[in-house]
């Protein structure tokens, strides 16, 4: 009897804080304005239906979706840092075909919103670049260059003024200082030629830091340099052939530390000189390069006068692989010492273009190279063709530029060199 008693109203109980409970849940729903299909909603997830909720979560995320864009999503950055793009500034043709993902929103606010849903599923099949590129048509620019002719060139910089990477607005002016000091940062030939036999231990020991620089993976512009700051301190200093390996070494370790994000410590470069030089060697030798330049790395890389001229080559991966390579042998053979790179990269895009059986240098390869005319690239032109038809001098170039990443581009332009020759095809005026 006792029992009964105290069963029925421990049912009373729970049946009472039930409906307290329910009364409390509704009364939180009443105040946060849900409406009855939310709830209905909140009871599917409750009794497992999640994927049918999950549906109608996804059509209501398309219904307010935002396909376009007017900027370039940060994260499109680390997509495009591959192994044959390194280093490269990204631009806006590399960008406009990737679509944005789930949940990443760009950094400004977003504008043009469709208003209604007609403009909605228009705008999820309008291409971004139909928003960006098509906005203004190009402006076409007329300049007189170095007295020749007059030039009219496409405004190619116009379509980028929304890419903050691209700095459209101070371009100009940036290349225009680094023509200016490319003539600064020239070795003196004449110098470096006083040391004894340098001409082919240079070749050595370029040789050498182009397996170096491969085995570490660094970038092109770190190569650059360290040639650069190479031969700027033969033209000042004399060096004996026991110490050249070191001078190497130790202007490959500060381009290293000036190009790269992570740049191999002290004990690499120590380790691949073979017992040659100490740590502490290299971090006097460091000092020692540095103050002999005064400190001055301020190099006009050649690697940026090439993506300036691929812009006006639409970006084209095959001739820019081609005229890396070629762009290459003028920083590391002797005969170019005193040849500026911006002319070096100018006649590596000609050349390049001439393999792949482009058209004429055109305006705008005039205009974004510098000012360049054919007239001005056919000694270098012809000094690169030299190059190619000789024997082999600097191995681990071919053999780097010969693997599937470079598109085997010392092969192909070894053979069509050698093709050009036997000919007697007049490079300059081929495929014109």
């Amino acid at each position: 009897m006792t029992q009964s008693i105290i069963d029925m109203s421990l049912h009373s109980f729970k049946s009472t804080q039930r409906l307290a409970l329910g009364n409390v849940t509704n009364t939180h729903l009443s105040t946060l304005n849900i409406g009855s299909n939310n709830v209905q909603k909140l009871r599917k997830l409750k009794i497992g239906s999640q994927n049918e909720y999950l549906k109608e979560k996804e059509s209501e995320k398309e219904m307010h979706h935002v396909p376009e864009y007017n900027i370039i999503d940060s994260y499109l950055i680390d997509d495009y840092n591959d192994t044959d793009k390194e280093n490269e500034i990204p631009s806006k043709r590399d960008f406009e075909s990737r679509q944005p993902r789930i949940g990443e929103l760009p950094f400004k606010e977003i504008t043009n919103v469709p208003t209604n849903n007609t403009n909605i599923a228009h705008a999820k099949k309008r291409p971004i670049s139909a928003q960006i590129e098509h906005k203004t048509p190009k402006k076409i620019k007329a300049e007189k260059i170095k007295d020749v002719e007059e030039c009219i060139w496409d405004d190619l910089d116009e379509e980028d003024g929304n890419d903050p990477l691209m700095v459209s607005e101070y371009v100009n002016d940036i290349f225009e200082h680094l023509h200016q000091l490319e003539l600064l940062t020239l070795p003196n030939k004449e110098q470096i030629i006083k040391h004894k036999n340098i001409t082919h231990n240079r070749d050595i020991l370029i040789n050498w830091l182009i397996k170096v620089h491969n085995k570490f993976g660094l970038l092109p512009e770190t190569l650059y340099l360290a040639i650069n700051l190479l031969d700027r301190f033969l033209s000042k200093e004399e060096v004996t052939l026991n110490k050249l390996q070191l001078v190497g070494t130790y202007c490959l370790f500060i381009a290293s530390k000036y190009e790269e994000i992570y740049s191999p410590s002290v004990k690499h470069f120590a380790s691949e000189t073979d017992g040659a030089c100490s740590i502490d060697e290299i971090k006097k030798g460091e000092k020692f390069v540095l103050k002999a330049l005064k400190f001055n790395l301020n190099y006009p890389n050649p690697m940026n006068f090439l993506r300036r001229i691929s812009k006006a080559d639409d970006y084209d991966l095959q001739s820019r692989t081609l005229a890396k390579f070629l762009l290459e042998i003028t920083m590391i053979d002797f005969n170019f010492i005193d040849v500026m790179p911006s002319l070096c990269s100018a006649a590596a895009m000609f050349l390049s273009r001439k393999m792949l059986g482009k058209g004429k240098w055109n305006d705008n390869l005039i205009h974004y190279s510098g000012g360049y005319q054919v007239s001005d690239l056919e000694p270098v032109c012809h000094m690169i063709m030299d190059y190619l038809n000789n024997p082999e001098t600097h191995t681990e170039l071919r053999l780097k530029y010969s693997s599937k990443r470079f598109l085997k581009a010392s092969i192909i332009s070894v053979q069509w060199a050698n093709k050009v020759k036997q000919n007697g095809y007049d490079v300059m005026t081929l495929n014109e």
